[in-house]
C-alpha cells in the first residue's frame, strides 16, 4: 500500500529498456581480461626477477646461508633459544588471507621431508631466490587483490609469500592422511593390471608416431604411476628402451625420474617461450573452501653456458579467488535467473553458478551434462578474452529477464534513504571497488558510494549506473519503513505476534528488513537474511531463494515454503513472498520481491479458518476437512507438508505426488 500511493510520483522518471546481450558480454569480457592481465603481469615480473637473480648468482657448494624454514619459524629449543633455520618471524592475522597469521614483508621456504635442509643445491637456490621478496611485496602493493604468490623450484623447495607458519598447511594435510588411513581397510584389490602389455603398447604408439611423423613435433614421455609392480618387465625395456633405468630408493626419484623435466623443457627455454598457464577451478582446502584458479609461468636458466641446455629452474604463480571474477558480473543486468560463465582454453568450466564446493564428497565441479542442459534452453553469447581461446558467456532468461528499467532521483535524496538502519546492500556485489587501494579496504559499500557520489573520493572505481539505480530503489522503498513501523505499533496491542519479520529485496541488491518481535523471540536461526544465510541473501552468483521462487510465479501471488535449514533445526516458521512487477505487461521486469516470516502455528491456524469459510450459495462445504474420512494436506512447491491435521508430519515429511494442487493467494 505504501508503494502504491507513491507509484505515480516516480512513473514519469522510469523507462524500460531491452538488454543488449552482445554488448553486455563484451563489456564483461573486457573486465575479466583486465583482471587476468594484471595477474599475469605480476607473475611475469616474478619470472624476470627470478631469471635475473639466477643469472647473477654463482653456484657455491660451500655456501652457508640462514633462511626462514616454514616448519621451523618461531620454534625454540629446550633452553628457549631459536632453533636453526627458525628465528623470530613476526606473524599477524590478516583478513585478506582468510584471517591467517602472515608476514607481509617476507616469504618462507618449505623443504620436503626427504631432502636435507642444508643441501648445497637447496641453499644456493634459496639464496638467489631471496630476490623475489622485493617483487612479492611490490606486486601486492600494486594489486592489493593478490593473495598467495610462490616459486616452486625444480630442486625441490617451495618459496611462498606472504610468509606463514607451515602448521596452517601441514595440519590439514596430516588430517587428510589420517582420514585416508581410517578408510584404507575398506579398499579391496581386484582384477589384474597388465603393466607389461601397457608398456609395450605405449612404446609401440611412440614408435609408430616417430616413424610416420603424425601429430605435432613435441617432447615425448611415458609416465607410469603405481604402488608397486609384480615384475621388472626387463624384456619390454630390453626390446624398446635399452639400457633400462632402475629406481631403488625414494631419493633416486629426484636424480633419475625428474631428469625428464630438463629434457622436455629444453625447446621452451631455447626459444624463450614463457607460456602462461591457467588452471581449472579448485579448492585449496588447507586455506579455505573458496574456489580459485592459478596462473603460472616457467622460469628458465638464461646463463650463456647453460642456455642451450634448456634448464628449467622452476615455476612461479599466484592464486586468484573466483569470487574476484564473480564480482565483475553485472547481476542486476542479468536478472533473477540469468548468469554468466567462463570456460578456460582447455575446456574447463572456470565460473558458473552451479560450480560449488561439495564438501561431503570433496569434489568441486559441475557435471558437463548439466551444463549442456542449461545451454539447451538459455541463450548464450560467447567472446574471447586475454588473447587466447578462452570464452566468457552470459545466459538471459526469456520474457521479463530480457528487460530492465532505469529510474532517476536526486543524489541527496538517495543517499539519505540509503543510510537508513533497515537498509543493506548485497555483500558480494561490487558497487565500488574497495579492494584495489589499501586505503579503501576498510570502507563498506554504502560508505564508498557516499564518498564517490559526493565527490570526496573521485578516484574510487564505482559503477555509477548501478549506484544510480540503487539510490532510486532506496527512495522508492523508503515509505516501507514508516508503514512497517505503523504495523508494529498496532501489533503491540495484540498478543498474537504471528508475523515475526518483513523483508524486501530489489533487483539492485538492496534489502530492507523489519522485526515485529524482539530478536531473541524470533523462531528462525540467527543467520537468517545475513551473510551466513547463503540461500536467503543476494550472492555474487544468485538472487535469494525466496526472491527467485516469487519471481517464477505470477506477480501478486504468494509462495509459501518452509526454509530447509529451519526444518533441520525443527524451527517452526513459514516464509511467504511475492514478486513486484513494474507494469502490467509480461515483458515488464521484476523490480523487487517482498515477503514475511511467520510462525508455523500462526499460519496453520489461519489456514484452517480459511478452509471453513465456504463460498457455496447455501454456505455448505461439499468437501470438508472436518470429515473424519478425509485427510487434508497443504503442500508447498517442493513437496513438503506445510499444514496437516497430524502436526508431527510437518517439517519431517515430504510427499511425492504426480498431480499437484497449487494454492494461489491474492
Amino acid at each position: 500500500p505504501a508503494n502504491r500511493r507513491g507509484r505515480g510520483k516516480f512513473e514519469k522518471s522510469v523507462r524500460v529498456e531491452e538488454i543488449d546481450g552482445v554488448k553486455l558480454v563484451k563489456n564483461l569480457a573486457v573486465k575479466m581480461e583486465e583482471v587476468f592481465r594484471k595477474k599475469a603481469e605480476a607473475t611475469r615480473r616474478l619470472v624476470e626477477a627470478a631469471e635475473e637473480a639466477h643469472h647473477q648468482h654463482e653456484e657455491n657448494p660451500d655456501l652457508q646461508y640462514e633462511y626462514f624454514n616454514a616448519v621451523l619459524i618461531n620454534e625454540v629449543d629446550e633452553q628457549g633459544n631459536n632453533v636453526e633455520l627458525g628465528g623470530e618471524f613476526l606473524l599477524e592475522p590478516n583478513d585478506h588471507f582468510n584471517n591467517l597469521s602472515v608476514n607481509l614483508s617476507l616469504s618462507v621456504v618449505q623443504v620436503p621431508t626427504n631432502m636435507y635442509n642444508k643441501d648445497p643445491d637447496i641453499v644456493n637456490g634459496v639464496y638467489w631466490s631471496e630476490a623475489l621478496n622485493k617483487v612479492f611485496v611490490d606486486n601486492f602493493e600494486r594489486d592489493p587483490t593478490l593473495i598467495w604468490q610462490y616459486f616452486g623450484s625444480a630442486k625441490g623447495f617451495f618459496r611462498q609469500y606472504p610468509g606463514e607458519c607451515c602448521l596452517s598447511v601441514c595440519w590439514p594435510i596430516s588430517l587428510s592422511f589420517r582420514h585416508f588411513r581410517e578408510h584404507l581397510d575398506k579398499l579391496f584389490a581386484k582384477g589384474i593390471g597388465l603393466l607389461g602389455e601397457a608398456l609395450a603398447e605405449a612404446f609401440t604408439i611412440l614408435s609408430d608416431f616417430n616413424q610416420t611423423g603424425r601429430g605435432s613435433v613435441c617432447s615425448q614421455a611415458i609416465m607410469l604411476v603405481t604402488d608397486g609392480a609384480t615384475a621388472m618387465y626387463d624384456d619390454v625395456f630390453e626390446r624398446y628402451n635399452w639400457p633400462e633405468r632402475k629406481i631403488s630408493t625414494l631419493a633416486d626419484v629426484q636424480e633419475n625420474v625428474m631428469r625428464y623435466l630438463h629434457v622436455m623443457s629444453r625447446p621452451k627455454v631455447i626459444d624463450h617461450e614463457h607460456d602462461t598457464v591457467w588452471t581449472e577451478a579448485y579448492v585449496d582446502s588447507a586455506v579455505s573452501t573458496t574456489l580459485m584458479t592459478t596462473v603460472a609461468m616457467p622460469v628458465f636458466s638464461t646463463k650463456n653456458e647453460t642456455k642451450n641446455q634448456g634448464i628449467l629452474l622452476g615455476v612461479v604463480g599466484t592464486d586468484i579467488p573466483l569470487q574476484e571474477l564473480m564480482k565483475l558480473i553485472p547481476k542486476h543486468m542479468l536478472g533473477i535467473h540469468g548468469y554468466a560463465f567462463a570456460i578456460t582454453n582447455n575446456g574447463y568450466i572456470l565460473t558458473h553458478p552451479e560450480l560449488r564446493p561439495l564438501v561431503e564428497e570433496g569434489f568441486y565441479y559441475i557435471p558437463i551434462t548439466t551444463f549442456f542442459q542449461f545451454m539447451s534452453w538459455l541463450h548464450l553469447m560467447l567472446t574471447l578474452f586475454f588473447g587466447c581461446v578462452s570464452s566468457v558467456g552470459v545466459a538471459l532468461s526469456r520474457g521479463h529477464g530480457k528487460y530492465f528499467f532505469r529510474g532517476n532521483v536526486s543524489v541527496e535524496a538517495g543517499l539519505r534513504d540509503l543510510e537508513q538502519p533497515d537498509v543493506a546492500l548485497a555483500d558480494e556485489w561490487t558497487y565500488c571497488n574497495t579492494e584495489e587501494q589499501h586505503e579503501h579496504r576498510h570502507l563498506t559499500q554504502i560508505q564508498a558510494i557516499k564518498l564517490f557520489m559526493t565527490g570526496r573520493r573521485p578516484h574510487l572505481k564505482c559503477d555509477r549506473e548501478l549506484i544510480q539505480e540503487v539510490l532510486f530503489d532506496a527512495v522508492v522503498t523508503a515509505p516501507l519503513e514508516a508503514y512497517w513501523t505503523g504495523l508494529a505499533l498496532n501489533k503491540s496491542e495484540n498478543s498474537d505476534k504471528g508475523v515475526e519479520i518483513a523483508f524486501l529485496g530489489t533487483r539492485t541488491g538492496l534489502s530492507r528488513t523489519n522485526l515485529f518481535v524482539p530478536l531473541h523471540c524470533v523462531c528462525v536461526l540467527r543467520d537468517f537474511l545475513t551473510a551466513e544465510d547463503k540461500e536467503g541473501v543476494f550472492n555474487a552468483d544468485h538472487f535469494p531463494l525466496w526472491y527467485k521462487r516469487a519471481a517464477e510465479q505470477v506477480p501478486g501471488t504468494f509462495v509459501y515454503s518452509i526454509p530447509f535449514s529451519t526444518a533441520l533445526e525443527n524451527k517452526s516458521v513459514v516464509l511467504a513472498s511475492t514478486a513486484i512487477q513494474l507494469l502490467d505487461d509480461r515483458k515488464s521486469p521484476i523490480v523487487a520481491a517482498v515477503g514475511i516470516q511467520m510462525k508455523l502455528e500462526f499460519f496453520q491456524r489461519k489456514f484452517w479458518t480459511a478452509c471453513r469459510q465456504c463460498t457455496a450459495l447455501d454456505g455448505k462445504c461439499s468437501i470438508s476437512c472436518d470429515n473424519e474420512d478425509i485427510n487434508c494436506y497443504l503442500i508447498d512447491n517442493n513437496g513438503f507438508i506445510l499444514v496437516t491435521e497430524e502436526q508431527s508430519q510437518v517439517l519431517c515429511t515430504s510427499l511425492f505426488v504426480f498431480t499437484c494442487l497449487h494454492l494461489w493467494t491474492r
